[in-house]
């Protein structure tokens, strides 16, 4: 399959709804967002400190990204996105140069379509950024390896040195490519001994020395900035990894050593067996490979194996130039365990974001493995009948891993886009409350309806403002912050006959936050997303607004009906939704003339030819709850909504009975006619308007 053509579908994976998909924008994100503001401010920082310290390299990437998007998901995503489709290239080459431009190509392909590279790829963490680095390193070494000529050797082993230091900007896990490149070295060290008994090239030992001093002197100086910083924080640097370590006691509860054990077997059983089960980044606990790419990965693995078990059963081991049959094979499977190590040292094990330094090699290894059933396959004529069929249009193994890719890409696409960011709990792990609340702000704040809003004060109360960084990312500057606690002193920015906006958490007593809403308003209620935290046993509302505007006198004539206890309806509509089909809402705007002292309820019957029992119905309090009748002020318009799902729709001669009810005994409260006295229980409007 041509270079092209995958990366073509990679992208397209990538970047399809990417402002979308998965919903919601994660507190990590959020930080990367900030800290692509300041990059866009000028402050050009080699590690940012916040949120427990993070490399800065990606952070440049999302800066271009803001600058062109703007402080939108999309922004941070895109740039995710991008990066994830060049890291498919990176793999081609790196791969390429390995092995050959066949593994190269098959390489490319089962990182586009793999589960774990597109969920990675489609969020904005920094983890997406090491792979990209990592494969050019790849790409670079085994080039220089390939040429007998000084000077491309050379050149080859500066651009290494330079990815090898890049990495260490990318992301934790970056940390263990000095123990893998070091270990490679060892293992190429070893190698050179065995074959100076049978000769001795001094050009080729003095391209081998200077290849080596190329690679040191290119990764020091990318590095040099970063290893001056560290001098003076390495212990912010460090502190991650000491928080979640296997080592540390709070984690591993005194049995380190068990702890290790099992963390091996879980990384080992993440490729075939059961995934990263973190919904931010995995469908949770699917394995790396599907059904069709699994065995492929095994056999891949038993293939590596076998040729570096050949190798080193040869008495003098190959020519180091042309490494295909000795140097790569072993070198990818000592990429795949280095690069497990961040996982299997932590906690959480399988983690695919401290995983992810081991992503390429498992996708090399897996295109071995398919590369070695085709050949075998081949040799023993077992496709020799699909030449006929194919009409030598395509290679009979070239079909036949097309066709074995091509219904993996099916399984991930379904995963994906179908399974994955349509789970209640991707939205939860991703905090899509967040950017509700942030385009619930945009609608009202000054300047920035796109609703044909009016201009609105925003007031937000401390529990969502504080120590959200995505909201301060997505609308940072378009709120007043208001204490949540009584305690709390804040300023209110409130402008004559400017409609407010309350924002609050519904999960604390808010009470004397809503009694600082300006009097005489029209009030109703916004009720915001679910939220569940990773340690919350259920789902919880995460806000709601609460909207006040001013509210123009009543007038004779008016009123629908008047209930006891100075409750008044002033008005009532019917509405049919869009979508979905026969959803109605019944809007009622309340008064109260003075205050109600009892938290009565609202009932909403639907009745159909003539029959008191309802066909469908809604009793709660006014305002989904969120105003009961109690905390009423005199003056004051309660818009109250109700939705009613009516089967076949509604029909002719159908009516909608409205009343008040009080919850101790079902008494319904009597409607007054002009006299005051009681005439029914009920108010009746047509539901056809």
């Amino acid at each position: 399959m041509p270079l092209v053509l995958i990366v073509a579908i990679g992208a397209a994976l990538r970047f399809y709804r990417i402002g979308e998909l998965p919903p919601g924008l994660y507190r990590d994100e959020g930080y990367y967002g900030l800290d692509a503001l300041r990059v866009l401010d000028g402050d050009l920082a080699i590690y940012f400190a916040a949120n427990n310290g993070r490399e800065g390299l990606f952070m440049y990437v999302l800066a271009a990204g803001v600058r062109l998007f703007g402080r939108t998901p999309e922004a941070l995503r895109a740039a995710s996105a991008f990066v994830g489709t060049l890291t498919i290239v990176a793999i081609y080459f790196a791969a390429r140069n390995m092995f050959s431009p066949r593994i190269g190509a098959l390489s490319a392909a089962i990182l586009a379509i793999t589960f774990w590279h597109l969920a990675i790829s489609r969020v904005a963490f920094r983890a997406i950024t090491l792979p990209l680095v990592l494969c050019a390193m790849m790409a670079f070494i085994f080039a220089g390896l390939r040429t007998n000529a000084l000077q491309p050797r050379m050149i080859y082993a500066a651009l290494a040195g330079a990815a090898f230091g890049l990495t260490f900007y990318t992301y934790t896990s970056a940390q263990f490519v000095l123990p893998l490149v070091s270990l490679y070295g060892l293992s190429l060290w070893i190698g050179l001994k065995r074959e100076l008994f049978t000769r001795y090239d001094e050009a080729a030992t003095r391209r081998r020395r200077m290849s080596v001093i190329a690679f040191a002197a290119a990764g020091l100086v990318v590095l040099a900035p970063l290893l001056f910083w560290l001098t003076r924080h390495a212990d912010l640097y460090f502190n991650r990894a000491g928080q979640v370590s296997i080592f540390n006691p709070a984690i591993n509860g005194g049995d380190w050593a068990g702890m290790l054990i099992g963390n091996v077997g879980k990384a080992a059983g993440m490729f075939t067996l059961q995934g990263d089960r973190i919904w931010r980044h995995n469908l949770s606990l699917r394995p790396v490979f599907d059904g069709w790419l699994a065995p492929a990965f095994v056999l891949g693995l038993a293939a590596c194996g076998w040729r570096w078990w050949r190798s080193w059963q040869s008495r003098f081991g190959a020519e180091i130039l042309g490494v295909e049959t000795n140097v790569a094979p072993q070198f990818v499977l000592l990429w795949l365990a280095v690069m497990l190590m961040p996982t299997i040292l932590a906690e959480d094990t399988p983690h695919f974001l401290r995983a992810i330094g081991a992503l390429p090699a498992a996708c090399i290894i897996a295109a071995v493995g398919i590369e070695a059933a085709l050949a075998w396959l081949s040799r023993r004529g077992v496709l020799a009948g699909l030449t006929a069929f194919l009409r030598r249009t395509i290679s009979p193994p070239a079909f036949v891993a097309a066709l074995l890719l091509a219904l993996s890409a099916i399984g991930t696409v379904n995963d994906y886009f179908n399974d994955y960011v349509n789970r209640a709990l991707t939205r939860y792990w991703l905090e899509d409350h967040n950017v509700q609340l942030a385009r619930l702000i945009h609608a009202h704040a000054d300047g920035g309806s796109q609703a044909a809003l009016p201009p609105t004060n925003i007031w937000l109360e401390d529990r969502l403002a504080n120590d959200n960084p995505s909201l301060e990312f997505l609308a940072g500057g378009r709120w007043t912050t208001v204490a949540g606690t009584e305690s709390g002193a804040w300023v209110r920015e409130r402008t004559p006959q400017v409609p407010v906006l309350l924002i609050v958490d519904p999960n604390h007593d808010w009470g004397h936050l809503r009694a600082t809403l300006p009097a005489s308003a029209t009030m109703s209620v916004i009720e915001g997303s679910l939220a569940q935290g990773d340690r919350d046993p259920t789902p919880r509302r995460a806000f709601i607004g609460v909207h006040a505007a001013p509210a123009d006198p009543i007038e004779a004539g008016q009123v629908l009906a008047h209930f006891e206890a100075g409750i008044t309806l002033e008005s009532a509509t019917v509405q049919a939704a869009l979508r979905p089909a026969n959803f109605y809402t019944v809007t009622l705007i309340w008064r109260a003339s003075e205050p109600v002292g009892e938290d009565y309820a609202i009932f909403v019957h639907w009745l159909r030819d003539g029959r008191p029992q309802p066909l469908v119905q809604a009793d709660s309090s006014p305002a989904q709850g969120y105003l009961p009748m109690p905390v009423w002020r005199v003056g004051d318009r309660i818009v109250d909504a109700h939705v009613l799902a009516v089967p076949d729709g509604a029909q002719a001669g159908d009516v909608i009975s409205v009343g008040v009810y009080r919850r101790a005994d079902n008494r319904r409260l009597s409607v007054l006619d002009a006299e005051g006295k009681p005439a029914s229980d009920s108010v009746i409007i047509p539901a056809s308007q």
